[in-house]
This record gives structure tokens, sequence and C-alpha cells, in this order.
């Protein structure tokens, strides 16, 4: 195929084989197919005057979104899309193998503008920013990349050949080789030189025992990085922490979260709801700065369960409210014209009923309305 014996050609001409409606059978291709995680190339054929849209579908069928009676035509490739996934294809070759050095396991790459990993294995944050580390001076390096084709038989004489045989049919096998680095069975297109990758950058990591990486590469990669570089430096001088002692400020902030974290569970727990009988309606009712929502909203329903009951929660500190009544009363057009008459604005399902708006004039007016005749 034209993609593998020259992956840097842009365009080619190329013989009509045989076509089935608006599936053609051509002589060769420049359009890779996709698989592996890089997507299929998208070009165009030209067919006389016109300039359709062609997709290689696999063992040289194509599908070209129009009608095409030549025997010949020429096919471009969009050039600036393939070469992108190029460099980020032969980038996770490069990155990935100091991954499966330290036991990692991969499960699957998908390239995109933001380019992904998953794998599984025991890595750590300081393994995967070491890797990244590796790959830029692999990258600053120019290290050659080359491709060659081998057996199944001839697997053995490679052992450091990366390569998940329980997936490959072919006795064939085409393998991509990075200079004194890695060797990877793969049928996706690469770069010759990691030089042409330019830079690469992590800009996202998910750790648990299915882990992902997300990156980029080119300029887009050197430009992440000095907005990262920028973000921190910003941090460091508006909150006069050092870079250096940064990790540990921030393990101390998310310290002082779980206990104020703990504390509102607490309150949220504890905290006793005021309660008055207005009429034959008894009111329950308990203001407080924040909340763990799930629990005042369990609280609360408790208390309506009770017949001719309303239970009123306000979160001082976001000026919100949560409402719930015993089903018996049938109030929540009365509720919402409430919140509406006091330019708050709410919703709810049943008997409950949540909404922004002062909890101090809710209350006061929820009194009035149940309270005095």
């Amino acid at each position: 195929m034209l993609y593998y014996e020259d992956p840097y050609l842009k365009e080619a001409e190329v013989e009509i084989v045989k076509k089935e409606n608006n599936r053609y059978l051509l002589s060769d291709t420049i359009l890779y197919p996709g698989g592996g995680g890089q997507p299929p190339d998208v070009g165009y054929a030209i067919c006389g005057d016109k300039r359709l849209k062609i997709m290689h579908l696999g063992n040289l069928w194509h599908e070209i979104e129009g009608d095409c009676n030549a025997r010949k035509i020429k096919i471009e490739i969009d050039w600036s899309r393939r070469y992108w996934f190029m460099r980020a294809h032969t980038a996770e070759h490069a990155f990935f193998r100091f991954l499966q050095d330290k036991g990692a396991t991969l499960g699957r790459a998908n390239f995109g503008e933001e380019s992904s990993l998953v794998f599984r294995g025991d890595i750590s944050l300081e393994d995967i920013l070491e890797a990244e580390e590796k790959t830029r001076k692999l990258i600053k390096d120019g290290r050659e990349v080359g491709v060659f084709w081998i057996s199944k038989e001839e697997v053995k004489k490679y052992p450091q050949l990366r390569i998940r045989l329980d997936r490959i049919r072919e006795n064939r096998i085409r393998v991509v080789k990075i200079e004194g680095h890695d060797i990877s069975a793969c049928k996706g297109t690469h770069v010759r030189n990691l030089s042409e990758i330019g830079d690469f950058c992590i800009t996202h990591v998910r750790l648990g025992s299915v882990k992902e990486v997300k990156f980029v590469v080119g300029d887009l990669a050197t430009q992440t990085h000095y907005s990262f570089s920028q973000k921190l430096r910003s941090i460091s001088w508006r909150y006069n922490v050092t870079p250096e002692k940064m990790e540990k400020y921030v393990e101390n902030l998310l310290e002082e979260r779980e206990k104020l974290y703990n504390a509102l569970k607490d309150a949220s727990e504890k905290l006793p709801f005021e309660e008055e009988k207005c009429r034959e309606i008894k009111l329950y009712w308990l203001l407080f700065y924040g909340s763990n929502r799930k629990i005042l909203v369990k609280r609360i329903m408790e208390l309506v369960k009770e017949e001719k009951s309303i239970a009123v929660f306000g979160d001082l500190s976001s000026q919100t409210i949560m409402c719930a009544f015993s089903k018996d009363l049938h109030l929540g057009d009365r509720i919402l014209s409430i919140l509406r008459e006091q330019g708050g604005k709410g919703g709810g399902k049943g008997n409950f009923i949540n909404g922004k708006i002062s909890p101090e004039e809710f209350i006061k007016k929820m009194r009035e309305e149940l309270c005095t005749s």
C-alpha cells in the first residue's frame, strides 16, 4: 500500500479496478483505513472536474461521495490531519515504552488533537512525569524511526517486541522501531524521526485500577507546558508559596477542607430544627451556613412523614432553601408562588421543592401564611 511505502505522500494517481454503487476498488491508495486507535484518513478523489470526498474502507475498497466514471483518479489527502496523527502515534510509542518497562499494560490508544492512553499497572504520577521528561529528551535527540515486516515465526527473535499476538490474524507483522528505545508491532503511520514530533506534553492523568493519560504534541505541547508554567508561577506569587512548597501547601488545604467537610456533615446531622405549631400545621425550620445536602434532604423528608407538617432548611451562605411538606397538605403550587413573590427561583417534584431565595425572607413569609389569620 502506498500509505505504507511512503506515508509522506500527499497525493497519488490510482486506477479504478471495480465499482459497486458508491464503493470503488482501487489499484492502490495513500489513505490509511484506520486502526490501532488512529482514525481513518480524510481525503478527496479528483474525478475530472469534480472533487469528491473519499474514505478507505479496507482491502482497497473506498467510498466516494458522488459518481465517478473515470478510469483513473487522483487522491489528495488531508495532510495536516494525517501528519498530526503520525506524530502523535509515534510519540505514544516513545512514551509508553517507559511505562511498560515499569509494568504498565496498554489497554487502548486513541489519537486526536488531544490523544489518550488507557492502561493498567502499578504506575505512579512520578512514573508518568518521568516518562514525559524522557520522551521529550528522545524527541530532542532526534531518534530515527524505522519500519520492517516479520512473520509470526520470527517474533521469538525479538524478545523486546511489544506485541499482542492474540490480536493479530495475518502472518505478516509490521514492526515500528525507535532507534535504541522501542520496538512494537503496529499498523499505524509514523514519522521517520522523533524530532518531527516537536514536543510532548501530558495534559491530564486519571489514576485508579484503570489509568488514563492524555497528551498533545508539537506546538500545542509547547504552549501547554508554557501555560502550566504560567499558572504555577501565578499561584506561587499570588499566595507567596514557592514551587518547592506548593505540594505541601495543597496537601494542607485538602486536609483543612476535609476537616471542614466533616464538621459540616456533623452539623447537618445534629443541628436541631426550630419547631412551632401554626394552626393545625407543624412547621420545622433550620437556618445555617452551608450544609451536606444529602443529609439535610433526608432529614426534612423524615420530618414530613407525619401528617400536616412542613420542614424547611435554609443555606445562608448560598441563599437557597429546601422545603418538604407532608403529602396531605398539597402545598406545591403555593410554595412556588411564595418563591416567585419574593423574587426567587425554584422548582421541585412531588412534595419537595428547592429554590434560590433569601432563607430568612422565605421563612418569614411561610410563617405569615401559616401562623396568622
